[in-house]
């Protein structure tokens, strides 16, 4: 008899001993997506043996409580959990904490807070329009629809990132909108001149720190303007017999003009030095030219024009034959 004791109270010792409680939840987050569920996760995401969660959650500012549908993810292992309308209040404060189960017993969490207004999450915007204004240089004005599924009554607030279109580095530029017209604008301004960028928008309610995904990015192009200038150089042949020599002059556009930036042609002047009287001019649609000069010393100017106006002027400085 005190040998079958002994081996019960054995038994019993070793099932106590091998019993493993299921790990405590920690790193409760929750998330409101805004008219469409209230969602929280938590860890750890796998556990060694069978768990099932309950979640539990007072809302009303308390006055309410309610257990999360067990046919939504809290069976089996899984480590989410979303509570869905009608019973989603907002504004309101909630209260959560997550049990967790398994053959060997029960833990629960600490007892979690949300305030929804800090935690709302909204869909990105749709931007319907990236366009320049006539007559205003070096801006773009972007228009978009405000996301359906935001409180109507919120300020939203807005990053907008932005780049050339060949570029791989975004910029990005913050505002709020307190007003709740279906459609937004907002003018970016500082741009290049005639260069293609390419835009995209998030947002969130004021009081949340959580932002939608970006909208589809969409592309414009700021308005054209007179070119921005040429670099300039030559190339000196020597003097023939007469005197006379080669000089081919060559251009381009300016380092940092706008890639899209075209010219319709060029005006050519030169003249000896000191005698402007002598100014002899041309005009060409290649970045070329040959002139042939005298032994004097001359200046040569270059200016590219488009329908909006002239460049600034280039200008190159042609050595006499026998100066140093």
């Amino acid at each position: 008899m005190m040998w079958a004791h002994a081996l019960w109270t054995l038994l019993l010792l070793c099932k106590f001993s091998l019993a493993v409680l299921p790990a405590k939840p920690e790193n409760i987050s929750c998330v409101f997506y805004y008219e469409e569920n209230f969602t929280c996760t938590w860890s750890p995401e796998k556990e060694a043996s069978y768990t099932w969660y309950k979640v539990k959650r007072t809302y009303s500012y308390g006055y309410k409580s309610d257990i999360c549908p067990s046919d939504n993810s809290t069976r089996g292992n899984h480590t989410s959990c979303s509570f869905l309308p009608p019973t989603i209040t907002n504004p309101d404060n909630y209260t959560i904490q997550v049990e967790a189960q398994n053959a060997d017993g029960i833990i629960k969490s600490d007892i979690t807070h949300w305030s929804l207004d800090a935690i709302t999450k909204i869909e990105p915007p749709e931007i319907f329009s990236v366009k320049p204004v006539l007559g205003v240089k070096r801006m773009v004005q972007i228009k978009w629809i405000r996301p359906v599924l935001a409180p109507v009554s919120s300020t939203l607030k807005y990053t907008l990132r932005f780049k050339t279109v060949n570029s791989a580095y975004w910029m990005e530029v913050n505002f709020t909108k307190e007003d709740i017209d279906r459609d937004e604008t907002y003018n970016l301004t500082g741009l290049q001149a005639f260069t293609e960028y390419v835009i995209a928008l998030r947002c969130a309610t004021k009081e949340s720190m959580f932002w939608s995904g970006w909208s589809q990015e969409k592309m414009g192009t700021t308005e054209e303007e007179a070119p921005h200038g040429l670099d300039l150089w030559r190339v000196l042949r020597p003097a023939t017999v007469d005197g006379r020599r080669l000089v081919q002059l060559m251009w381009k556009k300016a380092s940092g003009a706008p890639v899209l930036e075209k010219a319709l042609g060029y005006n050519i002047w030169y003249f000896p030095e000191n005698s402007t009287n002598l100014t002899k001019t041309l005009n060409t649609t290649n970045e070329k030219l040959e002139l042939y000069l005298g032994g004097k010393t001359y200046w040569v100017c270059v200016v590219s024009y488009n329908s909006l106006g002239e460049s600034p002027v280039a200008t190159l400085r042609i050595p006499a034959i026998n100066e140093k």
